[in-house]
């Protein structure tokens, strides 16, 4: 009983002092930008009196904070996550990702929302805040795209926009377009979710297509169609506007033209691959061609080569359209029996793995086992 009340009034006394350096009058709220030692940056609302900071203090972490104090990139975007605390005399907000330098952030307070609110003036400030570029000059571009062969199909599931720098870390759904054969947008194209499709250097991009509009026998199908339509073209507009880490625009747009054939509805067969191995005691790469491009992330990390079940260490490249795999051993190769694993997680463009099409009638069919499961394929180096 006596740890909790000593608890109690710990808690009291370290709540006193945050707010003790409070404002004596009214609250005259302002909005500004600090940056840590570190570097990082957070936003706080500064001028409240010490009563509203005992109130806004009293608030538990779970609640709604952005009736009080919103953070976006936008004033009809949503709110950035981040946690919020009474901290210096203000209340602070730290962002759960570092702020993007050169990118403006728009901040709103509304004061009328805390208890007791005393403020002498307007109850809701706003302000635009933003750190400082760290260049100026724009220098960032699309390097790649993925697939990089001109020719698609119709029921096409993601790609890749790779870029020369790191990009900053929203979402890139609205500076990318899809134009049909007629220069015309074609809407509902790509998954318009806010979510992390980043890689974690955020040089890559990936794009996802509505899986709702590819797949056959969905409502979406069924009401709009497949995005991409066999025959004709389709051409990937990326914005100039999209702003990299440093929070510049891109040096320039970039624009890439696609021919759309027929959908593939087919499942992998590794048997239909090509495998060449190396001579024995060469460095020479085992190659591997497939008959249809496959897709690039998931070629990069779901083959591997392995002799006596060990893994063997050596450099991936992928190229002709990612329809060759080609792997170069770290040590010399040996003879013997060796294996090419393949994770069942590889999909072709259209989604269709290993033994498994896309277009399954139906989704119980799919097996929801989370873990990979591997295909031995088999050769001989000589």
């Amino acid at each position: 009983m006596r740890l909790g009340l000593f608890v109690a009034l710990a808690i009291s006394v370290a709540s006193a002092i945050a707010c003790a350096g409070g404002s004596r009058g009214p609250s005259n709220p302002a909005i500004h930008l600090t940056t840590g030692a570190d570097g990082s940056a957070y936003v706080e609302v500064s001028g409240l009196s010490t009563p509203v900071l005992r109130a806004l203090d009293a608030h538990r972490p779970g609640d709604d904070w952005t009736r009080i104090l919103r953070v976006a990139v936008a004033d009809a975007a949503p709110p950035m996550l981040g946690t919020v605390s009474v901290a210096n005399s203000a209340l602070r907000f730290t962002p759960q990702f570092r702020l993007d330098p050169g990118r403006e952030y728009r901040v709103r307070f509304n004061g009328a929302a805390v208890a007791g609110w005393d403020g002498g003036g307007a109850a809701v400030v706003e302000a635009t805040v933003r750190l400082p570029a760290v260049a100026t000059e724009p220098s960032t571009v699309v390097s790649h795209v993925y697939p990089s062969g001109d020719v698609v199909p119709a029921n096409m599931l993601r790609m890749y926009v790779e870029f020369s720098a790191p990009m900053g870390r929203k979402s890139g759904v609205e500076y990318l377009h899809l134009l049909d054969h007629e220069g015309h947008e074609i809407r509902g194209a790509v998954l318009p979710l806010d979510y992390e499709f980043w890689s974690p250097d955020h040089r890559r991009f990936t794009v996802f297509f509505d899986p709702g509009r590819v797949k056959q026998g969905i409502l979406p199908n069924q009401q709009m169609g497949r995005p991409l339509e066999a025959g004709h073209t389709v051409t990937l507009v990326v914005d100039a506007a999209w702003r990299d880490a440093n929070g510049l625009p891109l040096k320039e747009g970039f624009r890439r033209q696609f021919q759309v054939r027929a959908a593939v509805e087919r499942p992998l067969n590794e048997k239909s691959w090509k495998v060449e191995p190396a001579a024995g005691g060469s460095r020479g790469p085992l190659v591997v061609t497939f008959p249809e491009p496959l897709d690039r992330g998931l070629l990069m990390r779901a083959l591997s080569v392995t002799r006596d079940g060990r893994t063997l260490e050596g450099e991936i490249a992928i190229d002709k359209g990612e329809t060759r795999w080609t792997f170069t051993p770290t040590e010399a190769w040996r003879q013997g029996p060796h294996v090419l694993q393949a994770l069942d997680i590889l999909e072709d463009l259209a989604g269709n793995q290993i033994g498994r099409a896309f277009e399954v009638d139906n989704f119980d069919t799919v097996d929801k086992d989370p873990d990979a499961k591997t295909v031995a394929i088999p050769f001989a180096v000589r």
